[in-house]
């Protein structure tokens, strides 16, 4: 893949340029406790990050067999939203090499954007307490347009904004959501390993890389 063909790469936030597993459990769970249900595990977290602080709340309830009336799940929707406006960037990361590609991409005028299912307030904070604001044009979180992952409206929409062609665009995810939201779109896409999902590494059909030091080399 030669990354000088594309005039655009949108990156997704969690799991693919910040790890931010340990503080999306702590306020999953946190959460969960306080309104008298299961925790889940730090492996279970992985099946249900990319789907915003709602999706986290459902599967949350459906992996432990529990159920919570639309009002009280708005209520716990409120509980998590606050804990973690405050608590986002705790124990959370960069990626290694992230900084360095970024830089790369910034130097041969390759535009760069995030499209990630948070929403946008907070997607908007992490990418500022991680340091990274100066490298994208546009950041967009599950709220910005009328559609989120895996639904080929948000990338649809960032492109239009950004006016970029599709063939002329890179998506790169760590998980099924991402990768059916290009494909959906019909961008291409670049999977980085070892992210936030359970599918196995063969259910995505489309090039993979393990770290960010090997794909600046590709640039």
């Amino acid at each position: 893949m030669k990354l000088l063909n594309y005039k655009l790469i949108i990156f997704d936030l969690d799991g693919t340029l910040v790890d931010s597993k340990i503080d999306i459990l702590n306020a999953n769970n946190k959460t969960l406790k306080y309104f008298g249900f299961k925790p889940i595990s730090r492996s279970q977290l992985k099946g249900i990050v990319g789907q915003g602080i709602m999706g986290n709340i459902n599967f949350s309830l459906q992996i432990n067999k529990e159920h919570a009336s639309e009002k009280l799940k708005k209520t716990m929707f409120k509980y998590f939203y606050n804990f973690y406006k405050k608590n986002l960037f705790v124990k959370s990361n960069v990626y290694p090499g992230v900084r360095h590609f970024l830089k790369e991409l910034k130097k041969r005028k390759i535009k760069t954007a995030v499209a990630s299912n948070k929403l946008e307030n907070l997607t908007k904070i992490v990418i500022k307490k991680a340091q990274l604001n100066d490298y994208f044009k546009f950041i967009c979180g599950g709220n910005t347009f009328k559609h989120k992952k895996p639904h080929a409206g948000m990338l649809n929409a960032l492109l239009k904004k950004m006016k970029i062609n599709k063939k002329d665009c890179l998506f790169i995810g760590d998980s099924e959501h991402d990768y059916e939201a290009a494909n959906n779109s019909k961008v291409d896409f670049l999977l980085k390993q070892n992210g936030f999902t359970q599918k196995s590494k063969s259910y995505f059909k489309c090039e993979q890389f393990k770290n960010y030091r090997s794909l600046t080399n590709q640039i």
